[in-house]
């Protein structure tokens, strides 16, 4: 690792710049590699009441050749992630039946869920189906993220998104009855 000292307006800036990953093997220039895409979480159907028993679908697709982050990138090509993770806010599952038809829960939980890579058609897959079963109010803030890393120390992309149909306070609000 070198560094450089620069000078900008009367402050000083220290400058750290990276030649290379231990191993050497990844590419570690992670810059840009965190970018923002709205509406690509889907809850279908998407309405203000719903019924005790009602399932609603929680499904996002990603393609993983794509230029979300800017110019025409390959995902899985870059990071060779069979499962990218997604943090969903966990109010939508608790007390509620819960199944995976694509992708599946991290072994860790708390709100993280896998978003496998099907090779047949390029795309990253999550669909659950959620059974409600908990009456009240449902408001949370849609802010799911997902995370695609080739490796621990670099290769890392982060996408930001909501679930469309969102309120203009980046909230998701129904009624279970």
């Amino acid at each position: 690792m070198g560094t450089k000292l620069l000078k900008f307006t009367g402050l000083f800036l220290l400058m750290a710049t990276l030649t290379g990953c231990p191993g050497g093997d990844d590419d570690c220039f992670d810059y840009g590699s965190s970018t923002r895409v709205d509406d690509l979480v889907k809850i279908t159907p998407l309405q203000s009441t719903y019924n005790i028993g009602d399932i609603i679908t929680y499904k996002i697709i990603i393609p993983s050749t794509n230029t979300f982050f800017g110019e025409q990138i390959n995902l899985f090509e870059k990071t060779n992630d069979f499962n990218a993770r997604i943090y969903i806010n966990p109010i939508i599952f608790t007390d509620n039946e819960v199944s995976y038809i694509k992708g599946s829960i991290e072994a860790y939980g708390g709100g993280w869920s896998t978003v496998s890579y099907n090779s047949e058609n390029g795309t990253y897959e999550l669909e659950i189906n959620i059974k409600l079963l908990k009456s009240g109010l449902y408001s949370f803030y849609s802010g799911e993220y997902l995370e695609f890393q080739g490796s621990t120390k670099c290769n890392r992309y982060r996408l930001d998104t909501n679930i469309e149909g969102w309120n203009s306070e980046g909230k998701i609000e129904f009624n279970v009855q």
